[in-house]
């Protein structure tokens, strides 16, 4: 066969001829990229302005204090990858949030499926809310978790210390839709009478980290790299 006769094949060829079949991949190396997205959080800082990812390395690993390293992948713009050495540094970065840097929402996601990034909305937060007013036939877990759905999805129902619920207010975390606007109060029938209560929620504020330590130091045991998504 020529040379001619040869590029004209190619030319005739579909795309997927040229690349050959489908792959599958090997269900040892799905489980190893498994188990690496398992330690993996994605993040990004609500923010108009680019943020410096020197100051926010420094700055977010002295507030989260995990015991292992992580490393601060940058994804996009005010978007991060973070990859930790332990599980249990990840379930507390989860656990101990909401978290702010400079005055701007940090939203986490967890990686599922194939873990692509593209399909991450960064729609939502956990909060710890507070709802007051609260009358003493209404201090259960269960109507906790009921007034919470109200909010958003209920993740936990704060018993206090001793276990019970005989207090000022309820306290629960739930995952808010950060692009809406917040409830302000309940409006709850509680005996189906007609009397109307309000049950005022009060949002408990993220915990702040400042771009406030020197810029020069760099803390050991964290690194960065950069990955662009078109």
């Amino acid at each position: 066969m020529g040379t001619e006769e040869i590029v004209n094949l190619c030319a005739s060829m579909s795309l997927k001829e040229r690349e050959g079949p489908v792959r599958r991949l090997q269900d040892e190396l799905k489980v190893a990229g498994e188990r690496k997205m398992a330690l993996c959080l994605a993040g990004r800082i609500l923010s108009q302005d680019l943020i410096n990812r020197y100051a926010f390395r420094n700055v977010i690993s002295r507030i989260w204090k995990v015991r292992g390293d992580v490393e601060i992948e940058v994804i996009n713009s005010n978007t991060y990858a973070f990859h930790f050495q332990f599980p249990e540094d990840r379930r507390k970065v989860l656990a101990g949030g909401p978290w702010s840097f400079n005055d701007s929402l940090i939203v986490l996601e967890e990686l599922t499926g194939k873990g692509a990034l593209r399909s991450l909305k960064f729609c939502k937060a956990d909060f710890w809310v507070r709802i007051s007013n609260i009358p003493i036939l209404c201090m259960m877990k269960e109507i906790g978790r009921f007034l919470g759905s109200i909010i958003g999805e209920v993740w936990e129902v704060d018993t206090g210390p001793s276990g019970d619920y005989l207090g000022k207010f309820l306290r629960i975390r739930v995952a808010i839709e950060v692009d809406k606007p917040l409830r302000r109060f309940f409006r709850v029938d509680v005996l189906g009478d007609g009397e109307e209560m309000v049950m005022p929620i009060q949002y408990e504020r993220p915990i702040f980290a400042f771009a406030m330590v020197s810029w020069a130091t760099k803390p050991m045991n964290v690194q960065i790299r950069r990955r662009v998504i078109n």
